[in-house]
């Protein structure tokens, strides 16, 4: 019963993201407690084959920096950015991570948990850290980790 329930949450959660404008590929996981931000002009695009985990947050524009109830950060010259948010096939967002506004991740891209994903990742690379910084490349850590995985194979038919 539990299964069908929780079965149930995650493809609620895609249909209620789709009303609300996200653009959702084949294949895509989205844990129940994670967050998308889609009250903005802004998109944000999930491509297929992607797995977004527990309390990630997309966010599309950063009303954060009006500066709360005083508009502190508007009264001094800051303004709102809003920015599509692109996640391309086959990418995997580790735990507590957040991509901010204007970020494309890369097709077979991983971002590690606990990330703050700022700028752009390219595709087939491994990102963690605050802010993320490029750890490693997808088939260098297949191949250390797998080393009777064809990593060429497999580059083929994912590249």
């Amino acid at each position: 019963m539990i299964k069908y329930i929780s079965k149930f949450r995650s493809k609620f959660s895609l249909w209620t993201y789709r009303k609300r404008g996200v653009q959702i590929g084949d294949n895509v996981y989205i844990s129940p407690k994670a967050y998308i931000d889609s009250h903005s002009g802004s998109s944000v695009i999930i491509g297929n084959n992607v797995y977004i985990t527990r309390n990630v947050v997309i966010l599309n524009h950063t009303d954060t920096h009006k500066g709360g109830p005083l508009n502190l950060w508007v009264k001094y010259g800051g303004e709102r950015i809003s920015k599509d948010v692109i996640i391309k096939d086959n990418v995997f967002i580790g735990v507590n991570s957040v991509i901010m506004p204007g970020v494309t991740i890369g097709k077979n891209a991983i971002v590690g948990a606990l990330s703050f994903v700022n700028t752009d990742i390219p595709e087939g690379t491994v990102y963690g850290g605050m802010p993320a910084k490029k750890i490693t490349d997808v088939a260098t850590m297949i191949q250390n980790d797998l080393p009777e995985f064809d990593v060429e194979l497999w580059k083929k038919q994912m590249f």
